[in-house]
């Protein structure tokens, strides 16, 4: 017994945690459940606490971040039993304003058990964070109109997320890549296109503002055909729609602030450092069973810098 226990110390035969989800792709929004199963090792062992992190990770051109959204904290200290197993209830009302996963952009459980006098089990679960509906829908149009998104789509600068998709069929000899944020309000979804057309010149970027309906969206026999309008037009009128880039997402950028109906306090699209405060100062529900309650630990302060960074 003394042995199990020295070895227990060191994590051998020690006490195990798992945080088990029903399932890993959430939309925005969406009621994340499952289980936290502790699971005793070899000898008793007392649990000081629990803590499950939900945590981003963001690649930027310049650096990475990992970002504590938000804290759930199980308090109170028990005793494990050799073999025993203990569950606990677990659920998670995601935010509707989240970047979303992406090749620079990922989420992840980090659940802790705290063991006294012996090493700490820790678990890890990814989950992927995909679009609401309404912007899916924008993509699978795109996708119908021939166009594949690019592996490098859904990057962050600290400020919006961008999509980026590369013609396959539709406009594949005039557009090397087209590209776009969006803002979701509760009406619809505004867009900022961006298309690169090839030119004589190498490549000429054009710009256009676009706004969506619900109705539309909702439709497929309405998106495809809109969609396909709106970019035909910039082809064949190139000269409508160039634009002095920075000016141009500096007045996108002003516009989509201004929204009062959008899906929280910035939408898949618009990102500003101030935002990542108020993910904090509104709270997220956590459940982790009848009479408990959960509190937020991580700040989003000097992620990306201050305003004047951006």
């Amino acid at each position: 017994m003394v042995f199990k226990k020295f070895m227990a110390k060191l994590g051998k035969g020690a006490a195990q945690v798992d945080l088990v989800l029903d399932q890993e792709e959430y939309t925005l929004g969406e009621q994340v459940s499952g289980e936290l199963v502790i699971q005793g090792g070899t000898v008793p062992q007392e649990i000081n606490g629990i803590d499950i992190d939900f945590m981003m990770s963001v690649h930027t051109e310049k650096q990475e971040q990992t970002v504590l959204i938000h804290r759930f904290p199980f308090p109170g200290s028990f005793q494990i039993q050799p073999g025993e197993r203990k569950t606990l209830p677990f659920s998670y009302e995601l935010p509707k304003n989240l970047l979303l996963s992406g090749y620079s952009v990922s989420y992840y459980f980090v659940t802790h058990l705290d063991i006294a006098g012996a090493v700490d089990s820790t678990d890890r679960d990814p989950v992927l964070i995909m679009p609401p509906q309404r912007l899916q829908n924008i993509f699978t149009a795109l996708e119908q109109l021939g166009f594949r998104e690019k592996y490098g789509s859904r990057s962050f600068d600290g400020y919006m997320q961008e999509f980026e998709f590369s013609p396959t069929s539709f406009l594949k000899e005039e557009a090397k890549e087209l590209g776009f944020v969006a803002g979701m309000e509760e009406e619809g979804i505004r867009l900022l296109l961006e298309m690169d057309l090839y030119s004589f010149t190498g490549e000429q970027e054009l710009k256009r503002e676009v706004w969506i309906e619900n109705r539309v969206l909702d439709d497929p026999g309405q998106l495809v055909p809109f969609l396909r309008q709106v970019l035909t037009e910039m082809v064949e009128h190139p000269h409508s729609y160039v634009h002095d880039k920075q000016r141009f997402y500096h007045h996108f950028r002003h516009k989509l602030s201004g929204i009062t109906g959008a899906v929280g306090a910035f939408a898949a699209g618009l990102i500003a450092a101030e935002a990542f405060q108020d993910i904090v100062e509104d709270g997220f529900a956590a459940d982790f069973g009848e009479g408990e309650e959960s509190d937020d630990v991580g700040l989003f302060d000097g992620l990306f810098g201050g305003e004047e960074d951006l």
